[in-house]
This record gives C-alpha cells, structure tokens and sequence, in this order.
C-alpha cells in the first residue's frame, strides 16, 4: 500500500486511518485474491473490510492486517500484463 496516502487522524475511537480502496482491490488482483480470501488471510470481520472498502475510518492495525495478508501472498507473474488499466 502506498503510504503517502496515508492519513492518520485522531478520532473518537482514537488513532484511525482510511485505507486506498483501489489500492486494496489492485493488490488482490495482481495476487489473484478474491477479497474474501484476503479478509480471511487478514483475520478481520466482513463488516470491517467492507467499511474499509466503503471509505470509512478504520484502526491502523485493520490496515496492517490488510498489508501483512497481502504480503503473503505473491504478485503473480504475467498479471500485470492481464489487468486492464482503468
């Protein structure tokens, strides 16, 4: 995940993020994950990731879940080449 696309704010709930939804949807592709293989891989609820998918604040250590899931799981050779830029 990019970071500089990071925000961190301090909300009610303390520390929150919102996380790159296009960003999360590219990196499952690339590794040929559906997203619920990855929120499964993350440990994380379905109603979290689709909040975070939806744009909504979420805590730092949701978006790393996300990022390490996604760390296991290779880039797949030759998809970049598949994938269709938007």
């Amino acid at each position: 995940m990019d970071r500089s696309a990071v925000h961190p704010e301090v909300g009610a709930a303390g520390l929150v993020v919102v996380v790159n939804r296009d960003q999360v949807l590219a990196a499952c592709a690339a590794r040929g994950l559906s997203l619920e293989r990855l929120r499964l891989a993350a440990g994380i609820s379905r109603p979290t990731l689709q909040a975070t998918l939806r744009g909504q604040r979420v805590r730092p250590s949701t978006a790393f879940k996300l990022a390490q899931a996604l760390a296991r799981f290779p880039v797949l050779k030759g998809m970049a080449e598949l994938l269709e830029a938007c």
